[in-house]
């Protein structure tokens, strides 16, 4: 309204709401015709809301409730790019589940990532170094054209295509039960219009959410295995982790490990990093705090850091004393001969092995090359994600499910990453090719603007909360089903309005800050402590010493172990 005020525009409240009346039942319409001419899929999440009241009764008092949010969204068609006929993923094509808990065929070769995949891995981690290493080299900008010469990695990349998101109603159902997910499946499926007969005509659903979400829909198909009809019989759903809440959990595996004891007099750990030398805010991280590690300033701390690994690595390497002096003067065959060898020195689980044989370790070094070996491996799944390559988020996926075996890490996701990736090697191909080419969306249709399911529904509970929820006595679960069906189309709106008035869209609290100075400080701080080179009699090595540096684990050969010394059942 005060957009349009200065538009020289005048409306009333009760005209606006009357209009999202309006488009709200379109939004329904739409979706209800959508899902009765292509195949789709849906993700949910829960949706918490405080509601305040500032006089309270007996009758009216604060409390938080909890609900459901959810969109369908068309199927992306692998094989012809458009979109997906019903009945192309007919129900016949999902294995009927016959057991309490489900049941594996698998064998070695499938608990550790296989030969191939591990190579993968190794080209697509060189390059993101590289990719690193040109970014925050300023000397080495002239190399930036011949670089393009060597494209960045692919092995299953989702072709570029535009998703379109449907939200549906918020339901004021608490999802975080059997008994709740029932419910929401349920009122979900009737929001959409669908019975039985128009699930056997639609075919298989693929269905996105945390690892909550995953384990409650698994636990009502074991307890729904008996019955004949495909909506209590859960016939249709398929289940799929959501990506983003497993990108959350790789960072959180990196930062845990590799946080170091808090206020040591040694540097060489992301403690030392994030609080002593950037002085930021101190943060619970490691495996024994009480709160769950926070994401955000995790994931912009690996990015910092592994750049300033990066850049000293080269100057460890580079055959100079001054590193811009090197840069300024290297050519292309240079550049890659020192990023080959800064990689395979300092960021492989090869190196950390030659160090461990040394008859003097530096346990710190080998620390810092750990960290920089599970840092990559993190870049590396955030930037498979945006890039939309598929099979390189499954090369990553296979790394962690072996990492988060170790003793005292993430044992669920490991779980849940080994069952995912077992069923879908068993999946008719064409099943298989639906399911990863859908794992990831793509809202603009523009090149390296991919991302996980799960995280489009975190957007849309943002916009349901924060922005389009209703102030006060309105505040109601009767706004909020109407008001979500029409986020995006308001979203849309929004922007189209501020690009015709030349309004900003976000101001200067939205941009990313430069990390120069950061990078810089950590690369200064790296080369003076000597941690990227191997330092004999390094004082934090001494044995004798109390405070000695304690080694960090080798996340890959302790969750290695667990494939050796007992035995997995599902």
């Amino acid at each position: 309204m005060e957009v349009l005020a200065h538009a020289g525009l005048s409306t009333s409240y009760g005209t606006i709401r009357n209009h999202i009346k309006a488009l709200s039942a379109d939004g329904v319409a739409r979706f209800k015709r959508l899902i009765k001419t292509q195949m789709c899929f849906i993700v949910w999440d829960n949706l918490n809301i405080a509601f305040r009241v500032e006089s309270q009764r007996l009758n009216s008092m604060n409390h938080f409730d909890n609900g459901t949010t959810s969109t369908v969204i068309p199927m992306h068609n692998p094989f012809t790019g458009g979109s997906t006929p019903l009945g192309t993923l007919p129900l016949s094509m999902k294995p009927p589940r016959t057991t309490t808990f489900p049941v594996l065929d698998w064998d070695i070769n499938d608990v550790l990532p296989s030969p191939e995949s591990v190579e993968q891995l190794g080209r697509c981690c060189l390059w993101q170094l590289k990719r690193i290493a040109l970014e925050n080299i300023k000397s080495l900008e002239h190399l930036r054209k011949a670089f393009k010469d060597f494209p960045e990695p692919e092995v299953d990349p989702i072709a570029i295509h535009k998703t379109e998101p449907f939200p549906l109603p918020a339901l004021h159902e608490d999802e975080s039960s059997i008994e709740g997910t029932i419910r929401v499946y349920v009122q979900i499926l009737r929001n959409l219009g669908v019975t039985d007969d128009d699930l056997r005509a639609h075919g298989l659903m693929f269905n996105d959410g945390d690892l909550l979400t995953d384990s409650l829909v698994d636990k009502v198909e074991s307890a729904r295995r008996n019955s004949d009809g495909p909506i209590d019989g859960m016939k249709a759903p398929i289940r799929r982790f959501g990506l983003y809440h497993a990108k959350m959990a790789g960072c959180r595996l990196v930062i845990n490990e590799h946080w170091g004891q808090p206020n040591s007099l040694w540097p060489g750990s992301l403690w030392w990093e994030h609080t002593q030398l950037l002085k930021r805010k101190p943060i619970s991280a490691g495996w024994k705090t009480k709160k769950a590690t926070p994401w955000k300033p995790c994931h912009e701390l690996l990015q910092i850091s592994i750049a300033a690994h990066v850049k000293d690595g080269f100057r460890v390497h580079c055959g100079n004393p001054d590193l811009d002096t090197w840069a300024a003067n290297a050519t292309i065959d240079d550049f890659n001969g020192v990023a080959e060898q800064v990689y395979r020195k300092l960021f492989t689980t090869h190196a950390v092995d030659e160090l461990r044989s040394l008859p003097h370790r530096d346990i710190s070094h080998e620390n810092v090359v750990l960290l920089n070996r599970d840092a990559l491996f993190y870049i590396e799944f955030v930037a498979a994600i945006k890039k939309g390559d598929i099979g390189r988020v499954i090369n990553v996926l296979q790394i962690w499910m072996v990492m988060m075996r170790s003793p005292k890490t993430m044992p669920k996701y490991a779980d849940a990453i080994f069952e995912t990736l077992r069923r879908i090697d068993r999946y008719d191909p064409v099943l298989k090719r639906y399911f990863l080419h859908n794992w990831l969306v793509n809202l603009t249709g523009r090149p390296y603007s991919f991302k996980e399911v799960d995280l489009l529904q975190e957007h849309q509970n943002f916009w349901a909360k924060i922005i389009y929820n209703a102030k006060g006595s309105n505040r109601s679960w009767d706004w909020l089903s109407m008001i979500t069906v029409c986020i995006f189309t308001l979203r849309d709106t929004m922007r189209t309005v501020q690009k015709t008035f030349n309004i900003t869209s976000y101001g200067e609290h939205h941009t990313v800050p430069d990390m120069t100075n950061e990078v810089q400080a950590l690369a200064d701080a790296l080369r003076d402590e000597r941690l990227q080179e191997h330092v004999v009699n390094r004082p934090a090595n001494d044995p004798d010493n109390t405070t000695a540096v304690v080694p960090v684990r080798d996340l890959l050969e302790e969750g290695a172990k667990y494939a050796n010394t007992r035995q997995i059942i599902y």
